[in-house]
């Protein structure tokens, strides 16, 4: 069994986490434009989900990585990674991905567009423009061509 290990770049590592940090700020920032409480809730939701639960999911086996990171590289590369790195941080939680990314950019701009609509802010359309590009960069690491062409 000589399976191939994950190996996080610390570009990776850093660069992934703190994106995906700033990317759940401004989905926060996205709902607590509607409201202070709601914007709160959401904050503390996603941190538990994100940080507590699919960290340590990610994270059972210490033998598949070369270096532990205790979960946060598998976090940077389920979102920002590319080619083998990028399926190997997904795994079999498909499911829970799409969700997060589901709670990461269509339910917080969503809410933006409906607080928008109430009330003009340039600073509303800045955070749905941040938004929708940190999601667009994340959907591309999805479809790279050492993606399509990896072999199982």
């Amino acid at each position: 069994m000589t399976e191939e290990k994950l190996m996080f770049s610390r570009s990776l590592l850093v660069f992934g986490n703190l994106g995906l940090l700033a990317w759940v700020f401004l989905a926060f920032f996205g709902v607590l434009f509607y409201n202070q409480i709601y914007g709160w809730a959401y904050l503390l939701l996603e941190a538990i989900i994100i940080y507590a639960a699919l960290r340590r999911l990610g994270c059972r086996n210490c033998d598949e990585c070369k270096i532990c990171t205790s979960g946060f590289g598998r976090l940077a590369g389920a979102f920002f990674g590319k080619g083998y790195v990028k399926k190997k941080s997904v795994g079999k939680r498909w499911g829970l991905i799409f969700f997060i990314y589901f709670l990461l950019f269509p339910l917080p701009a969503g809410i933006l567009v409906f607080s928008l609509v109430q009330a003009f802010s340039f600073l509303k359309v800045l955070g749905l423009i941040c938004l929708l590009a940190v999601f667009v960069y994340s959907l591309t690491t999805w479809y790279t061509r050492s993606t399509v062409n990896q072999k199982s």
